[in-house]
């Protein structure tokens, strides 16, 4: 025995020994190259009952199950004169209750069972969705398919949503920072369902008879992708389902059309007066769809611009160097079918303004007329490749994604392709997109915040406005009238 200890105890240390020969210090440690592929859509797509289309990964990790149900409908499909049908939609498809079922009895019931239902309507994409444990799956398939077939919208609940809904305007233009993301979009886009916003008078027009011919032209299997994830069997889970929806019909019905035809705003300053001690600023134009070819080098040309946190030029040249903002950078953002908008934006106090948006303008122009370095490019593109994998983490994240590439109709190989078409962006094509995307003679300068001081400036920015550009007064819009407030 004592020999084989000692034996044991010579080899540990001709190893020890060896392994110090190799490696004298932690920068000589050499480990292999992380390698990570995305989940192919295919292997968890599957067609139920009626052409549903659904995503489904089994995860026995925990004893619950998570499902979602995206609909191709939003608030951008809703008929003018009628804006807010999504709001109402979402807040009564559960609390409306079903032709069976009291919505306050469906909300007690989950409750019970530890569970939740939520609904919520997006600009082109509802999503229904349940969360239970495992063994309480087939009471919250039950309940899940009920409203999403049956809502009824009873009086009462729609009455208390309008009711809460026409409240809510009143308190539209207590933000400043929503004002200002609400008018920018305005002056951009122009009028266009884009922009149409519920008042009052929308919103009375709107009646439970409305809801219920939405639902029965949006709400059909052809025109609702599943997502499921969770401790359960594939066969039976869809076994479940396709014995519940047997009797739901319908195709997917044609899908609004909409302009992409947009106004040019004339560059310069637009003010919206608010008796406040800081200004809300966004200065740009419209960008781009996500699908177009240069997005991958747009997006890696503004992580270095203004989009990449600490690391940003604007960050570091407005909040690092000069202390003026907390909240501050650029965007590209991106929405289904449609150019999204860039911004440069910041928060800063009103003797600033001027100087802030002097700084951001000059970075503008320097990313347009000068090579970024080896060490921005490294740290922006090394973000994008190193983050990667985290979206694929929680399995329903997965499945909800995967949905949602078939229902915008992007190439289902777009997470497969994403990495390469990154790794592709080079220093050169960084300053073409830059010289591209971002157009300073075509810039407007929204500002929220009080006039008088925001025009005055300050020691390092001497007013008036008008240096920046032509200056145009806005007034506000009351959003129970969707009238100016003079």
């Amino acid at each position: 025995m004592k020999k084989t200890i000692s034996l044991m105890i010579g080899v540990f240390i001709l190893v020890l020994a060896s392994g110090l020969a190799q490696v004298t210090k932690p920068s000589d440690l050499k480990f292999p190259a992380l390698t990570y592929e995305p989940p192919d859509p295919k292997a968890f797509r599957t067609v139920l009952a009626n052409g549903l289309r659904a995503y489904v990964q089994e995860d026995r990790s925990l004893p619950a199950v998570n499902i979602s149900a995206l609909i191709d409908f939003g608030s951008l499909y809703v008929p003018e004169g009628k804006e807010g049908l999504d709001v109402l939609l979402g807040d009564t498809l559960i609390r409306g209750g079903t032709k069976t079922r009291e919505g306050a009895s469906i909300e007690e019931r989950i409750d019970f069972l530890g569970g939740s239902l939520t609904f919520a309507v997006g600009e082109r994409t509802s999503s229904l969705n349940l969360f239970v444990l495992s063994k309480d799956l087939d009471e919250g398939l039950a309940l899940f398919f009920d409203v999403l077939m049956n809502p009824e919208f009873r009086e009462p609940p729609f009455a208390l949503a309008k009711a809460r809904a026409i409240e809510q305007l009143r308190q539209a233009n207590d933000q400043p920072g929503m004002i200002l993301n609400r008018e920018y979009e305005k002056l951009l886009y122009g009028r266009h369902a884009l922009t149409r916003r519920p008042m009052k008078s929308s919103y009375e027009n709107v009646t439970p008879a409305d809801l219920k011919a939405v639902h029965a032209r949006y709400f059909v299997p052809g025109n609702v992708i599943l997502a499921a994830s969770g401790d359960f069997s594939k066969a039976g889970l869809e076994a479940g389902i396709n014995k519940i929806i047997r009797a739901w019909k319908g195709r997917k019905p044609a899908i609004p059309a909409f302009s992409k035809s947009f106004p040019s705003p004339e560059p310069g300053v637009y003010f919206i007066q608010k008796p406040i001690n800081q200004g809300y600023i966004s200065l740009g134009h419209l960008g781009l769809e996500d699908t177009h070819p240069d997005y991958p080098a747009v997006q890696v040309m503004n992580f270095i611009l203004g989009g990449g946190s600490f690391t940003s030029r604007i960050t570091t040249k407005v909040r690092s160097d000069e202390g003026l903002s907390y909240n501050q950078g650029s965007r590209f953002t991106t929405r289904w079918g449609f150019p999204g908008t860039f911004a440069g934006y910041v928060q800063t106090k009103s003797s600033t303004v001027g100087y802030a948006v002097s700084l951001i303008q000059a970075e503008f122009n320097r990313i347009r007329l000068e090579p970024v370095t080896d060490e921005e490019m490294d740290t922006a593109v090394s973000y994008y490749i190193d983050s990667f994998s985290s979206q694929f983490e929680m399995p329903q994240a997965t499945m909800t994604a995967f949905a949602n590439l078939e229902m915008q109709g992007k190439p289902m190989n777009e997470f497969k392709t994403f990495r390469d078409k990154i790794k592709a962006v080079t220093k050169d094509r960084v300053q073409d997109v830059a010289r591209k995307y971002i157009r300073p003679d075509q810039m407007v300068i929204l500002i929220v915040g009080d006039f008088e001081p925001c025009n005055d400036g300050g020691d390092k920015w001497a007013g008036p406005l008008d240096k920046l550009g032509k200056v145009h007064r806005l007034n506000l819009i009351d959003p129970l009238t969707g009238e100016e407030i003079k």
